[in-house]
């Protein structure tokens, strides 16, 4: 089965992934677009230091293995900006390691809808759809991450979400 043995094991690496991924530029970049100019994220990122900066307190007391004050710190960067999408994703990690899941897949629903373009979102969200046994949304979340991993040519990684694809379908 997939991720049997240790499936909840697997969040903590989902959540070490998500926060080493989200660089400073990630974290600070809140939603942009490629109609965007440049100028008008710079403005985005100066009205948002504040969320900004209690997601960087989030991560920060995550790794230190605070999970209620990084918990915390996640939540008022999203009271602050809600449109950090990398504030819900974290969130949504965090609360999966603690076996809230329903919760968590709402937080990555969130990432997902303010950030469709990034394939560690999808992937999150359809592993921990799969963790709550629903197999036909986490197929649907894994593919369009596989998807997304292809078009940005990263295909060892898109190679390995298939190969999970494969699994969960073998079991239905």
């Amino acid at each position: 089965m997939f991720y049997k043995k240790s499936k909840y094991s697997l969040f903590a690496i989902i959540s070490i992934l998500t926060i080493l991924s989200t660089t400073q530029a990630d974290a600070s970049s809140f939603k942009p677009t490629l109609k965007q100019p440049q100028s008008i994220n710079t403005k985005i990122i100066a009205l948002n230091q504040e969320a900004k900066a209690e997601f960087e307190r989030g991560v920060k007391l995550y790794k230190e293995g605070d999970l209620k004050l990084a918990e915390v710190a996640f939540r008022k960067a999203i009271e602050l900006d809600s449109e950090f999408a990398e504030a819900y994703a974290n969130l949504g990690s965090l609360l999966a390691n603690q076996n809230n899941l329903s919760e968590a897949i709402s937080q990555f629903e969130n990432a997902v809808r303010l950030r469709p373009e990034l394939a560690v979102l999808h992937y999150q969200l359809g592993v921990a759809l799969y963790l709550e046994n629903k197999r036909p949304e986490a197929l649907v979340s894994l593919t369009k991450a596989r998807d997304l991993l292809k078009e940005q040519g990263k295909t060892e990684d898109a190679e390995k979400v298939e190969k999970a694809i494969e699994r969960i379908q073998a079991e239905s």
